[in-house]
């Protein structure tokens, strides 16, 4: 949505971003995006840590073991 199109209409702009983020643009280049405030607590008020960024929530939730190395087998040259 333009800018110009934005403040004539602002109820179609909050109607619009009520369904998906909407991207507002000025002299045809992105300025700003409306967003609904469910959207915006659920995705960017609340702050992440590193973990929480790059942790997959679809992944098993186990302590990762790795194996043991051993190097009883080696033999060492000096």
């Amino acid at each position: 949505m333009t800018s110009a199109s934005f403040n004539q209409n602002p109820s179609k702009a909050k109607r619009e971003a009520s369904e998906r983020p909407l991207v507002i643009t000025d002299h045809g280049e992105a300025t700003y995006v409306l967003v609904s405030y469910a959207e915006f607590q659920a995705n960017w008020k609340a702050p992440k840590t590193l973990f929480e960024a790059l942790r997959d929530p679809q992944a098993d939730e186990k302590e990762f073991e790795p194996a043991r190395l051993d190097f009883d087998s080696r033999t060492v040259e000096f």
